[in-house]
């Protein structure tokens, strides 16, 4: 039995996720005119992708402007002809009769509130001749395409749905007794496919309460590298993360110490519908044992907690063939697990 510093990990399973997908809808109604994207092109935020009837939203920004210029001249004629009274009054009292130079007030009141409306109506037609050229919200991938040139489209149609993959999301769960080892900004390496080769993300969240019907803990990270083609949303991705090094007391199989806690190669372990099982050999024959695992190591072993007892002689390479009771033979000299 040994006193060692051991490099533990957890590997799990997990997902690639699209940060955003967001809906692009009109905001206006109309007829589409022309459409500037097509499915799976990268687009910028504020790219215009969906044009409905500019021209006409443009005629009538124009009309709301020559509806403010005419509001305003009606006020300053308004204006001009209360200050002309209100003059001849000071210099002539009872000259001008007072129900007169109300009325006149009661017209620039009127023309204020004429000038008000038709400024709010030129702020709707300007706002409507921008939301007739519809623009990416974010820098993104287009999903899908939803509407064709020439068809109607109402306030709220969805025109296309636009995938947000930057960064992209790495989510996975870890049962809770690593979850304490883990921390946020923490990075952790992932695989996908059937490549080798490993990437990076970075731990933004970690849920305060395991899910209830898993019993894990769920993890967000933000990958690193999320322009690398080779990953895309949806896609598995194999997790490891660094849960830290810890000064243990380690007993391998074979060693006659009764304290140790026993760490195995992960070769020798499969899983099946009983839960995790490794072959112990005795008397020339396969024995099936039910294992209760611990911790992963860095270096591809793991602790068994119970099931396999120091001392026996286990399984290593194999096993995928073997059947509990089945007779074995052992090619060579094969060490006992360590």
């Amino acid at each position: 039995m040994t006193v060692q510093n051991v490099d533990y990990v957890v590997r799990v399973v997990g997902s690639l996720e699209a940060f955003e997908t967001l809906q692009v809808t009109s905001r206006v109604a109309g007829v589409v005119e022309r459409v500037r994207f097509r499915e799976g092109d990268a687009v910028v935020t504020n790219q215009v992708l969906v044009e409905i009837e500019p021209r006409r939203f443009k005629l009538a920004l124009d009309a709301e402007r020559a509806a403010l210029a005419k509001a305003k001249a009606a006020r300053a004629d308004a204006l001009a002809g209360l200050e002309r009274r209100q003059s001849a009054v000071q210099k002539t009292p009872g000259l001008i009769p007072g129900e007169e130079v109300a009325t006149w007030k009661t017209r620039v009141a009127t023309a204020e509130a004429e000038v008000a409306a038709a400024e709010a109506a030129l702020g709707a037609a300007d706002l409507n001749l921008r939301d007739a050229f519809v623009r990416a919200p974010v820098k993104g991938i287009i999903e899908t395409r939803n509407i064709q040139t020439g068809q109607y489209v109402q306030p709220g149609t969805v025109l296309a749905t636009l995938v947000q993959r930057d960064p992209l999301l790495l989510r996975f769960s870890v049962p809770p007794e690593a979850a304490t080892s883990l921390t946020r900004s923490q990075r952790v390496a992932f695989t996908v496919g059937e490549t080798e080769e490993s990437y990076a993300a970075k731990i933004t969240h970690i849920a305060q309460v395991a899910d209830s019907s898993t019993r894990q803990v769920p993890i967000a990270a933000e990958v690193e590298r999320s322009s690398s083609p080779a990953l895309r949303p949806g896609a598995f991705a194999r997790v490891t993360a660094r849960l830290g090094e810890r000064e243990r007391q380690l007993a391998a199989l074979g060693e006659s110490a009764p304290t140790g806690q026993p760490t195995i190669p992960e070769s020798a372990i499969r899983p099946s519908e009983k839960g995790f099982i490794a072959f112990v050999i005795k008397d020339g024959k396969a024995e099936e044992r039910r294992l209760s695992l611990g911790l992963r190591t860095s270096d591809g072993r793991v602790e068994v907690k119970e099931g396999l007892v120091p001392g026996e002689r286990l399984v290593i390479r194999g096993a995928e063939a073997l059947r509990d009771g089945a007779s074995v033979k052992v090619a060579d000299s094969a060490p006992k697990g360590s």
